[in-house]
């Protein structure tokens, strides 16, 4: 290497961090290896939600489904409320996830695809269960204005 592309590089001195920054990057470390943890008790939470809310709507309403029972917006409403409580708890049961051990880009891009995996499921999962209570209360009020 000649003398001028020598000369080119600039020079960068280190410096340890303070322990400010040091507290940010354990922040940051401690976060994103939480994610996973509140991920999956937001899915616990809003399966349980779903759960229940389509019990309410199911259990006490029997005269109201029976009017309405053969609509393709009531299939479509179930349909999609039960896949939402199957994509929320696939959220919360753990995979089995292949990385290299005494690696940690392996295990870090690992947790990333798990992470961004998990968050997809109950992404879909939250939309599915919009749409069900949506389709449901939308066939409650139609229904409702008729009688």
């Amino acid at each position: 290497m000649s003398s001028k592309q020598h000369e080119d590089i600039p020079e960068i001195k280190a410096v340890s961090a303070t322990s400010e920054e040091k507290s940010w990057i354990e922040y940051q470390r401690s976060e994103s290896q939480g994610t996973l943890k509140r991920l999956e008790e937001t899915a616990k939470y809003l399966s349980g939600l779903s759960s229940i809310s389509l019990t309410i709507i199911l259990g006490p309403n029997h005269d109201l489904f029976k009017t309405v029972q053969n609509t393709a917006l009531l299939k479509t409403a179930m349909v999609s409320w039960l896949l939402s409580i199957l994509f929320t708890l696939v959220v919360v049961f753990p995979f089995r996830y292949r990385y290299v051990s005494n690696s940690f880009p392996s295990i870090k891009g690992t947790h990333q695809k798990i992470a961004r995996l998990k968050f997809i499921f109950l992404i879909l999962g939250s939309v599915l269960y919009l749409t069900g209570i949506s389709l449901v209360v939308y066939l409650y009020l139609l229904q409702g204005s008729k009688n």
